[in-house]
């Protein structure tokens, strides 16, 4: 019995690294090319807050409506998936890249028209959609099996990683430059890092089904999907969860400085902010492998709920706020792989960017939507604790929506897996 163990956990892991083996170009690609298109943005995005204040005398609500495109190209988000879905990954991914760095360079040329402004970050809102977790997640669930949850959260932390390190860069090329340095900063990144490891490690997979009247298919799909119930959990979900921490994230620095932290240390909470992402990415990755993913998530929110109440002083502790900051970071960090494990995990790959096109469409309005409003409850209070008090309430109810999600189907279940009892 013993031996018959022990040669079933040297094929286990022959298994593994035979997947690994054949599957760590394109795994690879997503995690460096994920972690340096548009998504980046968001974690950058409250280093310009002050330089375009001080550039152009825009107030930071002002800055903030810039979000409100979100509203709009939320819905290019089921789109993409769609053709993801159709089409493949690889060149709905490589427009998506070279159109977003391009946005970047227009973002360059804003010479103090907020309509410039606002026009471009449409732009960006629109194109950036096709480098986020639609496709580049689309090639982690593709190309790992045994494995998936880790190797999601290995590509997530490249993100958080990014997220963490980009300040170093990007606040003396913001602080020399102007914020105009630092969008053609990031549009290099995008064009000339992530662009050619997507176009010659990732492949490209031929769907017969192309040809298909493509827009008219999508529709009819994405009301038989959102007709499921757990479809529409997920999606909400995820929109609870992520929303206030893309919201918290735009406005970090300022929010440091007006909390009595000095302008370092604020660009310090950003980086560590991006660590502690990372570090919740590998965690949830690991757990959701071993353990029931609900459980896992509701953890993980719950943490930043508690992290957005205790920001409520009025001068807090650098120590204290840095653990806020953490707190809020790991929950950053669990949402996109634990929600692209979940929709693999309950719906296959069949319909995958589908449905992470419609959460991530949903994800989309909630961003627009807080991200706007904490820029303008600052202008309109003073200060971010009406904001803060609403992401702990967000954060919260994400946590009890993902235990709505139940029990696993039964086609499938990881060896040593547990689940809810």
């Amino acid at each position: 019995m013993h031996q018959d163990n022990v040669g079933q956990s040297k094929s286990q892991v022959g298994l593994v690294i035979e997947e690994w083996r054949a599957a760590w170009r394109p795994g690879f690609a997503s995690l460096i090319g994920g972690s340096l298109s548009y998504s980046l943005y968001m974690t950058m995005s409250s280093l310009f807050v002050e330089p375009l204040q001080d550039a152009f005398g825009w107030s930071r609500g002002e800055i903030a409506v810039a979000n409100y495109a979100g509203l709009i190209t939320a819905f290019a988000a089921p789109l993409v998936g769609g053709l993801v879905d159709r089409l493949g990954v690889k060149p709905v991914l490589l427009t998506g890249l070279l159109m977003t760095s391009l946005c970047y360079v227009f973002l360059s040329l804003v010479g103090g028209s907020l309509g410039y402004y606002y026009a471009t970050y449409f732009l960006l809102n629109l194109f950036g959609m096709a480098t986020t977790g639609i496709t580049f997640t689309r090639i982690i669930t593709g190309a790992f099996h045994r494995t998936r949850g880790t190797a999601l959260a290995l590509a997530r932390s490249g993100l958080a990683i990014a997220g963490a390190l980009m300040p170093l860069l990007l606040y003396p090329m913001i602080a020399t430059f102007g914020p105009m340095g630092g969008f053609l900063t990031l549009g290099a990144f995008v064009l000339f890092v992530s662009t050619p490891l997507v176009f010659f490690w990732v492949p490209h997979e031929k769907n017969a089904r192309a040809e298909i009247s493509i827009v008219k298919e999508l529709s009819e799909r994405w009301k038989v999907l959102l007709s499921q119930p757990k479809v529409r959990i997920i999606c909400l979900a995820a929109m609870l969860n992520y929303a206030p921490v893309v919201a918290i994230m735009t406005q970090l620095k300022p929010m440091g400085v007006e909390k009595g932290l000095e302008p370092a240390m604020a660009v310090g909470a950003v980086s560590l902010l991006g660590m502690a992402a990372a570090a919740g990415a590998l965690l949830s990755g690991v757990l959701v492998d071993r353990f029931w993913a609900p459980a896992v998530a509701f953890t993980l929110n719950i943490l930043p709920a508690i992290g957005c109440l205790v920001l409520l002083q009025a001068d807090v502790p650098p120590a204290l706020f840095y653990g806020s900051v953490i707190l809020i970071g790991l929950g950053q960090g669990a949402e996109i792989d634990i929600v692209a494990f979940m929709i693999a995990r309950y719906f296959g790959l069949n319909s995958y960017s589908s449905i992470y096109g419609l959460s991530t469409m949903c994800i989309a309005l909630g961003v627009a939507v807080g991200s706007s409003l904490i820029g303008q409850a600052y202008d309109l209070f003073g200060n971010y604790n009406i904001a803060l008090i609403c992401c702990s309430i967000s954060f919260a109810l994400a946590a009890v929506f993902y235990l709505a999600m139940g029990r696993y189907p039964n086609e499938y279940r990881p060896a040593g897996a547990q689940t809810a009892s």
